[in-house]
């Protein structure tokens, strides 16, 4: 009888890189056109069978779909937690976005995980729709980026697998690969505790100070997405609400309007009332919340 395993997986990568798309043709085999931005946390599960090292293995995997940002530091490090692989994915067709695989998203998993080694698979995304020099350059990063962050990691996964590809949500080509190799990546590098959590404050900090003083909407909205997660206390369930009242706000939280995250602050707080959560920490949190975003210009 096969061994029953849960692995979470999280993608991470900027807005409209395809990561929703990816994990629909995943779970699904399904793609469309739409756009569907993703704020708070969305989890996908699928089941594979796995033979590592002569054992079966029924393996749940729990794909996280993360918010595309920049700016959210608080609620990406507090989603991360528990993460046991990491998909880091670009648009071939936006060399900016293949570019902030290392220039954003991978420094923003280092100071999350600090010296614990997590398999990370980079994708270049949309290659069914680029030119020849925008997928020359995605190969040429895709291959410095595997020398840089997986040296030696390749002998781990079958030889017909990488540690990196340039995929196609739309026709699901090494869409299926991608997670293959992220399976056996997660076998060879696994751990029985969960590192991060100690560390998110720390991250939060050091985020916040490499990023100046200035409080802007943005780091406002991510308080308030960690905070209410954190009082919630199931993430994923938070998630959906989250996005729920994000949606009933009229949010964009690419471009947050001050108005709209009030709205946002008072759906939240019904949101805790209704779980019968202590009225006077409610109350504190609204207060703490609508304070914050009040002082911003």
């Amino acid at each position: 009888m096969a061994k029953r395993l849960v692995k979470k997986v999280v993608l991470l990568g900027d807005s409209a890189v395809g990561k929703t798309s990816l994990i629909r043709r995943y779970i699904h085999d399904e793609f469309s056109d739409s756009y569907i931005s993703t704020i708070g946390t969305k989890v996908s599960k699928k089941e594979m069978l796995m033979n590592f090292k002569g054992t079966e293995y029924d393996v749940n995997l729990m794909v996280w779909d993360m918010l595309g940002r920049e700016g959210y530091l608080s609620s990406q490090s507090r989603q991360i937690v528990g993460a046991q692989g990491v998909i880091i994915v670009g648009d071939i067709t936006r060399p900016d976005t293949i570019q902030n695989i290392e220039k954003y998203w991978v420094p923003m998993m280092l100071r999350t995980v600090g010296t614990v080694k997590l398999p990370f698979i980079f994708l270049g995304n949309k290659s069914d729709i680029a030119d020849e020099d925008s997928l020359a350059y995605a190969l040429e990063y895709m291959d410095t980026l595997e020398t840089r962050y997986n040296h030696g990691m390749r002998e781990h996964i079958p030889k017909e697998l990488n540690t990196w590809f340039l995929t196609s949500a739309k026709t699901g080509e090494k869409v299926e690969d991608t997670f293959k190799a992220m399976a056996h990546l997660m076998f060879f590098i696994d751990r029985a505790e969960d590192p991060f959590y100690e560390r998110i404050k720390d991250v939060v900090i050091k985020g916040l100070a490499d990023a100046g003083d200035r409080t802007t909407v943005v780091s406002v909205l991510d308080q308030i997405i960690f905070e209410f997660s954190e009082v919630y206390g199931n993430v994923e369930k938070a998630g959906s609400i989250i996005r729920e009242e994000v949606a009933r706000a009229g949010l964009d939280h690419n471009t947050p309007e001050k108005e709209k995250v009030l709205a946002l602050i008072a759906y939240l707080t019904d949101a805790l009332i209704s779980e019968e959560m202590e009225e006077e920490n409610v109350k504190e949190l609204n207060e703490r919340w609508v304070e914050a975003i009040d002082k911003v210009d």
